[in-house]
């Protein structure tokens, strides 16, 4: 009897964002865009997310009748507020609400972000920063001259 351990009698000291991973952070997105993804999924699909225009936290969750909930979370002495109600970082907020019903709906999954939605939010955000990246053959003018094959492009012929 002396060498085992229970299992009540062993401890682990580990935090809970050790033990469910890194704490989430929202994404950059923007109200219209949340929209557009939140569209066809079914009731209590999700989106963290901060505004890209506000720079101010939202969880969007999809609502029976087809719609959408814009829900403000606040962060004031590190604690975020949603509806009056504090805790303790974002997880915490997703977490509860996944047990208990948030304006009458429980969270169910996070909404998915296909490559193609991301691409077209991020060249939407770059054409209107002015840092639009065209594809390289739309502004290199690449030719090739001499034996020693030496690549010329138009900014480098210039000088």
């Amino acid at each position: 009897m002396g060498g085992c351990l229970s299992r009540s009698s062993f401890t682990v000291n580990k935090s809970n964002a050790e033990y469910y991973g890194s704490r989430s952070q929202p994404i950059v997105f923007s109200v219209l865009d949340t929209e557009v993804v939140l569209r066809e999924t079914e009731i209590g699909t999700y989106l963290l997310y901060k505004d890209i225009d506000t720079e101010k936290i939202y969880l969007s969750v999809m609502a029976p009748n087809h719609k959408i909930r814009h829900h403000r979370i606040m962060e004031i002495e590190k604690l975020f507020y949603l509806e009056k109600q504090p805790y303790p970082y974002l997880d915490s907020i997703i977490l509860y609400h996944r047990k208990h019903k948030l304006r009458g709906v429980k969270l169910t999954q996070r909404a998915h972000l296909s490559a193609r939605v991301v691409k077209a939010f991020t060249t939407k955000v770059t054409e209107n920063n002015g840092n639009y990246l065209a594809p390289p053959s739309a502004y290199l003018n690449v030719s090739w001259h001499g034996s020693t094959e030496s690549l010329i492009t138009s900014s480098s012929a210039a000088s």
